[in-house]
């Protein structure tokens, strides 16, 4: 049984992914309502006024990467991520920790890597620009490190509560239900 401290510590945690989460959604919303009005347009502008406009597939495909990106960090909050839960959650609980302790750490050694490399990516596509918009891939790929960067807070948030639950029985494969409301 938990105590009310390492309760109150699980509430926190769990809090301060939901302000990450609300913080990451915002954008998300934002720019899916900015790709679907650039689509839109640029179908009107192509099959209803005969004049295509150029600049619309390239600038919806990198809202789509960053909204893709960006809420990759709200799946990984959730445990929405792809997973082979349903043989886990067939093991002993103790092995069911070890495993997702395990997998938590080679994910988050993942997340390490492409926060890193799509930093050197992204300062290193400074100097490269897209032919019809004009604008610098390092605005573009600037999405990957922050995305990495999120989910990797997500992911260590995830990795608090699951050791605080350690010794009871709730499986470390289940969003945490302690202080949703």
């Amino acid at each position: 049984m938990a105590s009310a401290e390492q309760n109150k510590v699980v509430l926190r945690v769990e809090q301060l992914g939901g302000v990450i989460e609300k913080m990451t959604s915002v954008p998300c919303v934002i720019i899916g309502g900015a790709m679907v009005i650039v689509v839109i347009s640029g179908v009107f502008a192509r099959y209803l006024m005969q004049s295509p406009m150029s600049w619309t597939e390239e600038v919806a495909r990198f809202f789509m990467n960053w909204m893709a990106l960006l809420g990759a960090s709200i799946v990984t909050r959730h445990r929405a991520h792809l997973g082979l839960i349903y043989f886990i959650q067939k093991i002993p609980m103790p092995l069911q920790r070890l495993t997702k302790l395990l997998t938590d750490g080679l994910i988050m050694f993942f997340l390490y890597l492409l926060t890193v490399e799509g930093f050197h990516m992204a300062v290193a596509a400074v100097t490269q620009t897209e032919p019809t918009t004009g604008i610098t891939m390092n605005y573009v790929l600037s999405c990957v490190p922050l995305a990495g960067l999120l989910m990797m807070i997500q992911l260590a948030l995830q990795m608090i509560v699951d050791l605080f639950h350690w010794g009871t029985s709730i499986s470390p494969f289940e969003e945490s239900q302690e202080g949703v409301q």
